[in-house]
């Protein structure tokens, strides 16, 4: 027995040993992995000595003696420190994540590779101009030197069991179409949604369903749109003609559902500010994940004419460029623009398919081959078949097929125009810049040192030939096509306004002429647009703190006449059965925390949680049957791509209260607000009293690393920590439990000095590093964190060879 005991205790002693030494191994690995912060390397590409300088957050200085030193440099620091997150969007827009995880990715890339990107990013890639050009390959060589540099392979490699491929040119061109597949409809869901309830309803239902206006627009210029009265007919009436449903859908609430990808931004002229320059703000709203999509950095370089550049804000890995910042003279931000993008186009086949109808007669398909690999398994093959309008994307509901034309598609989609910013000195050449950057469309605000502002589109604008694009239609005829793009003097543009302030926030930003040539491409209600314009217009003048107070500003302006609608009309109406319920204690306690004044999305508020979600599953429960019997009509449709317009018929329809419009599930209109009452209670006292079920509760942050999604067991050393936030969707403080403000930003040109901006996150991609989650905590407080980066804390000289 002692002899066993003898044996096991030295085959444990044995068995730790190997798992001590692998442990030890591990940890060198993913050590050997951190970015190299201090000292001097040699790399290629450069002409002249770089310098990086970062403070205590990591946040760099790069200095070089020109910009394509600069952009060497910055691709250095890019692949030192994001890597693993450069390669995740550029395999995201390629349609190659399955290379990188396996079979659980086929599908979404099978999606993605109808646009055939990478295919595109090389056409795009070797058209450029010349200076562009040899800007991404200053930059790709420096990306692979980083990667050269450092010690280990990056550790989400050794956890994947795979190596990091080399960075290509037209790698910098997918990284940007990467965020089209964010910031843009890629399959025209949206169009086809509208198509479909227009095919399938009355005229006055689908102008009913699709409002040009609401009383929550705050437009810039002041235009006004008017809904749609109520239709004599309900989509009820029309039931008959319908098939019925032959599945029910899913009846868990997704709270989550009013995230929408965007942003805020405002600016004040020197007029009305503390420095006398304009003040730009500027948070862009976005999945938020570990490591954050932004790179803070400052960049210090002499341009063409020998002039000292230094310009300070947010890159993005995997270009060269500045996204957003300030550059001394002037500064800038981005919105989502949500117009009218893309077109989805309803092909005249003849009998077997194999042509489609042109202006210039029948054409045939063309079709690629695309080869997909596939991590431990054969490659996929898939054929895409393409018009000359773009891609075919699938059929409508009447077997129709449908062709898909976007923007992304054309070699307008994609430049480094926009690097011109760097060097822009007023609104006028920022404009000019904006009309020539190929971006996907944004609202850019910008405002200058002399105190001007001014608003406009960058990105490439297309030209139709007529009215159309709400909805799917033929491009058999001359009538609907595109006329290429926007000149430069034909782009929207508002400069130094009367009022002395602008706005955007994903809403309608102009009306007439200029709305028609952006279109609605899914515009965003106006409730956040209007908060923030209310804001500006409650004070006479304004320094960068205060301007952050907007930003951070989480009442619930949009909800209060929720609020007082359910006290009302749901609590305190007086109906025979109310009288039952008057002394129910549950509808009591609900009645005295709605009454509460001050409705504001706070952790701690209970009536903020229960109004909003009475909202969504009030509207949920009104167009429950119109949502099942457009899903059968069509498998495709996805009501979530209108939900936001679907405000202004819901609130007309809850207020007037029509009989055609109840269905059998519920007798009168009072029936269906004291189901959502009653199901919003169940679902927020599931195992504790109301009174515990918070705001900040429901909205605790779960930001990850994508790693952890395969390798749960790292979460708490890789994800930030759980926290509950203020803020929601439709009020300036957009904050979600993965989504909202990728950054917050406050900058006067010539006075960054007492500028704001801080981020989630931080700036490192390595849980190791240094300043692994620094930076974090001030956007989470919405602390006014300094705009430029701090004293050195780590030096760091790259010598040319």
């Amino acid at each position: 027995m002692k002899k066993i005991k003898k044996v096991l205790l030295s085959s444990l002693l044995v068995l730790l040993l190997i798992f001590s030494m692998f442990a030890t191994w591990i940890y060198s690995q993913v050590d050997s992995a951190l970015p190299v912060l201090t000292g001097k390397t040699t790399i290629m590409g450069l002409s002249s000595n770089a310098t990086v300088d970062r403070d205590i957050q990591g946040i760099p200085t790069i200095k070089a003696e020109s910009r394509f030193d600069l952009a060497v440099a910055t691709g250095f620091i890019h692949a030192q420190e994001r890597f693993f997150q450069m390669d995740l969007l550029r395999r995201n827009s390629a349609g190659e994540l399955a290379s990188l995880f396996g079979a659980m990715a086929i599908d979404y890339d099978k999606s993605i590779r109808l646009h055939r990107f990478r295919d595109r990013a090389i056409t795009i890639l070797n058209q450029l101009p010349k200076e562009q050009l040899a800007l991404i390959k200053a930059y790709t060589v420096g990306v692979n030197e980083g990667l050269r540099a450092l010690k280990a392979k990056p550790f989400e490699y050794l956890l994947l069991q795979q190596e990091p491929v080399g960075w290509r040119e037209e790698d910098s061109i997918l990284t940007v179409l990467s965020m089209y597949l964010d910031l843009q409809y890629k399959d025209g869901a949206r169009e086809r949604a509208l198509g479909l309830i227009q095919s399938t309803f009355d005229p006055a239902i689908y102008a009913f369903l699709n409002p040009k206006g609401s009383i929550w627009d705050a437009a810039i210029d002041n235009s006004q749109y008017s809904p749609a009265p109520l239709p004599e007919v309900s989509w009820f009436a029309q039931q008959a003609n319908l098939p019925s449903p032959s599945t029910s859908l899913n009846t868990n609430t997704d709270y989550s559902c009013e995230e929408f990808p965007g942003s805020n931004n405002w600016a004040v002229s020197g007029e009305i500010s503390s420095t006398g320059s304009a003040i730009v703000a500027n948070d862009m709203h976005l999945g938020i994940r570990v490591p954050n999509t932004w790179f803070r950095a400052s960049f210090e370089y002499p341009n063409t004419k020998a002039q000292a550049i230094k310009v300070t804000g947010l890159t993005l890995p995997g270009t060269p460029l500045m996204v957003t910042g300030s550059n001394g003279n002037i500064a800038w931000g981005f919105t989502n623009s949500y117009g009218d993008w893309n077109d989805v186009i309803i092909l005249e086949t003849n009998d077997d398919n194999s042509q489609y109808l042109t202006p210039d007669g029948y054409k045939y398909f063309t079709y690629h081959k695309q080869m997909i690999a596939v991590k431990g398994q054969p490659s996929a093959e898939i054929t895409i078949k393409e018009t000359i309008w773009g891609p075919v994307i699938g059929s409508n509901e009447k077997k129709q097929l449908l062709a898909f034309r976007w923007v992304a598609h054309d070699i307008q989609a994609v430049n480094l125009y926009a690097q011109q910013l760097e060097n822009a000195t007023n609104v006028d050449e920022a404009f000019i810049i904006a009309s020539k950057s190929g971006i996907p469309a944004q609202n850019m605000m910008v405002g200058d040192k002399s105190g001007d502002i001014g608003w406009t589109i960058a990105g490439p604008i297309p030209k139709k030939s007529s009215d159309f694009g709400e909805v799917p239609t033929s491009w058999a005829t001359e009538k609907n096509h595109w006329q290429g793009y926007l000149t430069t003097a034909q782009y929207p543009k508002i400069k130094q306004p009367q009022q002395h302030r602008l706005w955007t926030a994903n809403s309608r930003v102009v009306g007439g002429e200029m709305l028609a040539k952006i279109g609605n491409g899914g515009y965003a209600l106006g409730a956040r647009s209007q908060q923030i314009r209310d804001n500006l217009f409650a004070k006479e003048t304004f320094d960068e703190k205060a301007l952050l107070a907007i930003a951070l500003d989480d009442k619930a302006k949009f909800l209060e006449r929720w609020q007082q609608f359910i006290l009302e009309n749901v609590l305190n109406k007086k109906t025979e059965q109310q009288a039952s319920l008057v002394n129910d204690k549950d509808w009591q306690e609900i009645n005295k925390i709605l009454a509460a004044n001050d409705l504001r999305a706070t952790t701690d508020s209970v009536a903020y949680r229960f109004v909003r979600n009475f909202r969504i599953n009030l509207r949920d429960a009104v167009f429950d049957e119109l949502n099942k019997q457009l899903i059968q009509l069509d498998k495709g449709f996805k009501f979530h791509t209108i939900r936001h317009q679907i405000e202004t018929p819901l609130w007309q329809l809850i207020n007037e209260q029509p009989k055609h419009f109840l269905n059998g599930k519920h007798k009168t209109w009072q029936g269906y607000f004291q189901a959502a009452l009653a199901k919003t209670y169940q679902e927020m006292t599931i195992n504790q009293p109301l009174s515990a079920a918070t705001w900040g509760q429901q909205n605790t942050t779960d930001i990850r690393h994508p790693i952890t999604n395969g390798v749960p067991l790292l979460s708490s050393w890789l994800n930030m920590p759980a926290t509950a936030l203020p803020g929601d969707s439709y009020m300036p403080l957009v904050q979600g439990k993965a989504f909202g403000a990728s950054e917050r930003m406050v900058v006067s040109p010539g006075h960054e000095e007492s500028g704001i901006l801080h981020m989630p996150t931080s700036q490192a991609g390595h849980p190791l590093s240094p300043y692994y989650g620094l930076g974090h905590k001030d956007w989470e407080q919405g602390k006014p964190s300094a705009f430029l980066p701090g004293e050195t804390k780590y030096s760091l000289t790259l010598l040319s060879y």
